[in-house]
């Protein structure tokens, strides 16, 4: 996807989300975006086919969508489909869930922890990453055994590397730049 796409894809998130807010319906049209996303991904080739009719791409969207919270959401389907943007609704659903968390002045962190974590551990983690941000965070916690131990928390561009293997490759890389 080009630089030019990802701008649009923000510009279109900016819309719709204004106007979702101005219906009071943001959270109705985000769980219908991710819902699209997951289900219209595999008709994705077929809607990104200049041979297939917009009419009949419309038709499959609103088939697809008869159970949306927001009729807005098949509205803003029908003109991606027109403006041959569709393949953007990814990006613009990932925006759009931005844009919400920002709006609630909450940041998500997403977590990968090499052992689950308990309910404890995930009060301390969030108030110890709402002191440092100053906003609300929203956790998204996954397991990955590869990590050997502790966590990895990544918030926005900030990395905090806390896993035992991110402790032995930083004291890999300390040895070899003491051999230089």
């Amino acid at each position: 996807m080009t630089s030019a796409d990802r701008l649009l894809a923000g510009r279109y998130a900016r819309a719709l989300f204004a106007w979702a807010a101005a219906r009071h319906e943001e959270a109705a049209v985000a769980e219908d975006l991710a819902a699209c996303s997951g289900c219209l991904s595999r008709a994705l080739p077929l809607l990104r086919d200049p041979r297939v009719p917009a009419a009949q791409k419309k038709s499959l969207v609103r088939d697809s969508l008869r159970g949306c919270n927001a009729p807005m959401t098949a509205d803003f389907m029908e003109f991606l489909i027109e403006k041959k943007r569709f393949g953007l609704l990814s990006v613009v659903a990932g925006n759009f869930d931005r844009l919400i968390l920002q709006a609630r002045q909450v940041v998500r962190a997403r977590v990968r922890a090499a052992r689950p974590l308990s309910e404890a551990d995930r009060k301390r983690l969030r108030e110890s990453l709402e002191a440092f941000t100053g906003a609300g965070v929203e956790l998204d916690v996954a397991q990955d055994p590869e990590l050997l131990g502790g966590v990895t928390v990544r918030l926005g561009d900030w990395v905090l590397d806390s896993s035992l293997r991110g402790q032995l490759q930083s004291l890999k890389e300390a040895i070899r730049g003491d051999q230089t």
